[in-house]
């Protein structure tokens, strides 16, 4: 069985050992985030934040939760998103633990 969505790794950097690399990183990741969600935002309009954190409530109590979200939840908290009738698209940057890797996400489906 697939999944109910799609999710492209736009930008991915490798582990570090350093911590002080992955918040420079991180804030160079963000940029390119701010600046891709500002291009969308001019073809669909402005995007809403979405907060993730209250789908990993639903997940420690045994909830079915939808996969788009359970999967971002792996690497971060908060996500821009734009709704449409079928679909969901976002995007988002975030660290899957304290040494990276740092990713720069885009995905679509059931938000």
């Amino acid at each position: 069985m697939g999944y109910d969505f799609l999710a492209l790794y736009l930008s991915v950097t490798e582990e570090f050992d350093d911590n002080v690399q992955v918040l420079e990183v991180l804030e160079r990741f963000e940029q390119d985030c701010a600046s891709l969600e500002e291009a969308l935002s001019r073809l669909w309009g402005p995007a809403e934040s979405v907060d993730l954190r209250p789908y990993m409530d639903l997940m420690v109590r045994g909830e079915t939760v939808p996969e788009l979200p359970g999967f971002l939840l792996g690497v971060m908290s908060d996500v821009a998103v734009w709704r449409f009738a079928d679909r969901s698209i976002c995007v988002g940057v975030g660290v899957s633990d304290t040494h990276g890797p740092v990713v720069l996400v885009a995905a679509a489906g059931e938000l």
